[in-house]
């Protein structure tokens, strides 16, 4: 597959999650390949950790999807972690891990 066509299809996937979703993605591309708990997840979401946001369709869609891995730990307690298996969110790593540095670092403060 070529660069451009790669990178379109990387857009079209991107435009059909929506912004909460897009944002989900985000966190974990730069986060991996650590997971996060829903908690960590909605701490770099910028939501209120009493807010059940993450739980409402944004999980499910996303693994329903095959964009991310939601490992129960315990019964209230999952770990979440990108599909990093998908070609396009590979690419996505990829420029994650080049050019999200100071990405990482602001979530990094986030979760301290």
């Amino acid at each position: 597959m070529n660069v451009e066509r790669h990178n379109y299809d990387l857009l079209l996937l991107l435009s059909t999650l929506g912004s909460n979703k897009i944002r989900a993605i985000l966190v974990l591309v730069h986060q991996y390949p650590k997971a996060v708990t829903a908690t960590q997840l909605s701490m770099l979401l910028g939501y209120s950790l009493k807010a059940r946001t993450i739980y409402r369709g944004i999980l499910d869609d996303l693994q329903e999807r095959d964009l991310i891995f939601l490992d129960k730990l315990t019964p209230k307690v999952a770990s979440i972690r990108l599909n990093h298996e998908n070609p396009l969110l590979k690419k996505m790593i990829d420029l994650a891990q080049k050019y999200g540095k100071k990405y990482l670092e602001v979530a990094e403060d986030i979760l301290e």
